[in-house]
């Protein structure tokens, strides 16, 4: 049956002058203004521009790990993007917005939380300008991407090479499938239109498909693809999407599929959307190892490398790659770099990523077993016998940044009594602002050794986008659900195996022994594998980890407008939630929901914290800390001996090596007599200093207010006014249809009646 759609006015031809990149996979040589569909489907350099196109536009905004938190298109925009800011990974200004500090807004309950254009579409009142192509939304990028499939068959006997044919066509399914996946996976089911018989047409109209029917074609499509395509690439052709990657996004959309965000049974160990879910990741791995994935990690380093030891070439952990080339896509890098190295690395004044203390401790000790004072763990050695992905995710005093010989320190220092310039800290950020907000530790995963100082900006380092520990850890998750728990742990074993943490005690897995913590294991060893590669985002939305499916809104509690302060406990478990006992939905609460039964605290109502080294700040040391003279860093510790000592803690140094090392931190720590303080904790310092705080009350008070519709965002009010001819469109359950002020009393404003969370 044809599903309709709202107008979307795009000639069928309009691939052919949308042509505007080159990268590795073709060279443009010919003026493609002037092109008919014959020119370009008899040569085969041309049709593969045409996909170049397509490429360009779902990737080109690909530009750090971070964007695998977004989706297609709008990779860090603020239309949709940097997802990653709302995870315990960083403390970012974006993550105490308006929306998330508790207060009342159109923005917070209303189709405007995500600003212009929607991702659906950009309409307007003219028809003329419904060709939206250039404004990265969906239906027309979708649009383009059939009429460009339409095409292929259309002119495979002007170049007779079935081969080649296929193959673009389950690159251009690959493509369609991943945006829509994306689509639903933050704004809910859409209208699909996958056959030419499904086209739209001017006038005609649609309704949201449910989400399992969504899922099911997007399915579909992957496995279209996965049929069309090759393993492995050429040297010439690597990073175009493969039959493996194919196989392994089904693995990925059935897990999102089963899980609690969209799935109500999903408590249910007989849930056949676990089922569908483990059966489709166990064909991705048993195809991936056939081809060959999965075999360049054997130990930490060669995990460590895999990050950026094989550009512009086969990287047999890498499922999906993004590669970052000016070859690939004009202009667009990998800024990695840009954002992880600190000023004291590349003489600037930046910070790097501080770490909060919420990520740090999420790393299990070297036995596998949790960071806690009976299993070994001392707060103030924080680095000591930690699992080894610690020490390539994290940098902290002592260690030499990779590719360079600067030794970096982490610590805070009085710097004068006057209240405006007390503190200073060594990491190259400058001033008393240069002392807020920082942490022990930085991030230094993924950084690759080989892009000079200065090359920041223009790094070729590729973007691995999807791993095979992912589908590793896709498979372990579903055992997990199913409450098979031998075989979670099992899977989880080969995660940490591979990156030589300590095999005694079942890898440190002993106290798995039941569904529930065998959930949570396989969550926390996601957060540690896939640290900072864009996946935290995605896991904290499908298991609602913010606040369990129990609902969570401080405007039912005790908000208070002047001050900003309120008191989470009295908010969780109000508001409208996605678990409200209605068709086949648990009705959960506060003591009954998804993080109670997993034993996992919830992340609503919370801010980012860190723990600080702090050298003698009971005195002033006006020690500035930039030497302009020499452009390095000063610091009163500079010339001391025992920093002196401490040799250089490298990325890639032995156990023995390291321990050594840590011997010499350790008698500088305590020869200078350093300390670890909280911030908030420690009155010599307070509020201004900390993560997700500072001077004013209601910076104080923050807290983090994910409330619990935020899950799946809204369709935008201009989506379906009068005005725009959309009015038929419905809207997300959890939001208001209204373009309109809420009120801030209850949920019956929130009338959106498309309803996401389904029951089996």
């Amino acid at each position: 049956m044809k599903r309709i759609l709202f107008k979307i006015f795009i000639g069928a031809f309009a691939l052919i002058y949308l042509l505007s990149c080159s990268d590795q996979f073709l060279e443009e040589k010919r003026d493609y203004n002037n092109l008919t569909t014959i020119d370009v489907f008899s040569d085969p350099e041309q049709a593969k521009a045409v996909f170049a196109t397509i490429y360009k536009q779902i990737l080109e905004r690909y530009n750090s790990p971070f964007a695998g938190s977004d989706p297609l298109m709008r990779q860090d925009q603020n239309t949709g993007g940097k997802q990653h800011i709302y995870t315990e990974e960083l403390s970012d200004g974006g993550f105490r917005d308006g929306r998330y500090n508790g207060s009342n807004g159109k923005n917070t309950k209303a189709g405007n939380h995500i600003a212009n254009p929607p991702y659906w579409n950009d309409p307007r009142s003219s028809s003329s300008n419904y060709n939206n192509f250039n404004r990265y939304t969906l239906f027309p990028t979708v649009y383009l991407i059939n009429s460009y499939i339409t095409e292929i068959d259309r002119s495979r006997d002007l170049y007779e090479n079935d081969i080649f044919w296929d193959q673009l066509k389950g690159q251009a399914i690959f493509a369609r499938a991943w945006l829509y996946f994306d689509a639903i996976r933050l704004w809910g089911g859409v209208p699909y239109y996958a056959t030419e018989t499904d086209q739209p047409q001017p006038g005609d109209r649609s309704l949201r498909m449910p989400i399992q029917e969504c899922i099911d074609k997007i399915c579909v499509d992957f496995e279209a693809a996965s049929k069309l395509l090759p393993a492995v690439w050429d040297a010439d052709n690597d990073g175009r999407f493969t039959s493996v990657a194919a196989l392994a996004m089904i693995s990925r959309a059935r897990v999102y599929a089963a899980s609690p965000v969209f799935n109500a049974s999903w408590d249910n160990p007989a849930s056949a959307r676990w089922q569908a879910a483990l059966d489709a990741s166990l064909v991705a791995e048993a195809a991936a190892t056939a081809a060959g994935y999965g075999t360049s990690v054997s130990d930490i380093d060669s995990w460590d490398k895999a990050f950026y030891a094989y550009n512009g070439m086969h990287n047999p952990e890498a499922i999906i790659k993004i590669p970052k080339s000016d070859n690939v896509i004009h202009g667009a890098f990998n800024k990695w770099e840009g954002y992880i190295r600190p000023g004291a690395v590349i003489s600037g004044t930046g910070a790097g990523m501080p770490a909060p203390d919420e990520v740090l401790l999420k790393f299990p000790m070297k036995n596998g077993k949790a960071p806690l004072a009976e299993n070994g763990y001392d707060d103030e050695k924080f680095y000591k016998n930690r699992d080894p992905r610690f020490y390539r995710t994290f940098a902290f005093s002592g260690c030499e940044w990779p590719g360079t010989n600067t030794q970096i320190w982490l610590y805070t220092y009085k710097y004068s009594t006057s209240a405006s310039q007390m503190f200073r800290y060594t990491d190259g950020s400058r001033g008393d602002g240069g002392a807020q907000k920082k942490s022990r530790a930085i991030v230094w995963k993924m950084s690759d050794p080989n892009v000079p100082v200065g090359s920041e900006s223009v790094s070729g380092t590729d973007i691995l986008e999807y791993r095979y520990a992912e589908i590793l850890l896709n498979v372990a998750e579903c055992y997990a659900a199913k409450g098979e728990v031998s075989s979670a742990v099992s899977y989880l074993s080969k995660i940490r195996s591979r990156v030589g943490i300590d095999a005694a005690n079942n890898y440190g897995l002993n106290d798995v022994t039941d569904k529930y913590s065998a959930i949570r294991s396989v969550l926390n060893e996601r957060a540690v594998e896939l640290a900072y590669e864009g996946k935290r985002s995605w896991d904290m939305r499908r298991w609602l980890l913010y606040e369990g499916g129990a609902g969570f809104d401080p405007r039912l509690a005790d908000f208070n407008d002047a001050t900003g302060s309120y008191t989470p406990d009295l908010a969780w478990g109000k508001g409208w939630k996605i678990y409200d006992g209605k068709d086949g939905r648990a009705n959960y609460t506060k003591e009954d929901n998804v993080l109670t039964k997993l034993g996992i605290p919830r992340f609503s109502g919370t801010k980012h914290s860190s723990k600080l080294w702090a050298y003698d700040i009971d005195n002033v040391h006006p020690v500035d800390e930039w030497n302009t003279n020499e452009s390095v860093i000063d610091h009163p510790l500079k010339t001391n001996e025992l920093l002196l000592a401490v040799p250089a803690i490298k990325r890639g140094m032995s156990e023995t090596q390291r321990n050594a090392a840590f011997e010499k931190l350790d008698a500088l720590y305590e020869g200078v007599g350093m300390e670890t303080i909280d911030p908030i904790q420690d009155n010599r310092m307070g509020h201004k200093y900390a993560m997700d705080s500072g001077t004013k009350n209601t910076e104080q008070n923050f807290l983090f207010a994910w409330r619990g519709w935020y899950y799946v965002y809204p369709i935008h009010y201009d989506m379906y006014t009068i005005g725009k001819g959309n009015d038929w469109i419905e809207q997300t359950a959890g939001w208001m249809i209204a373009n309109a002020n809420p009120t801030g009393t209850g949920p019956e404003e929130q009338d959106g009646t498309y309803i996401y969370c389904t029951a089996e």
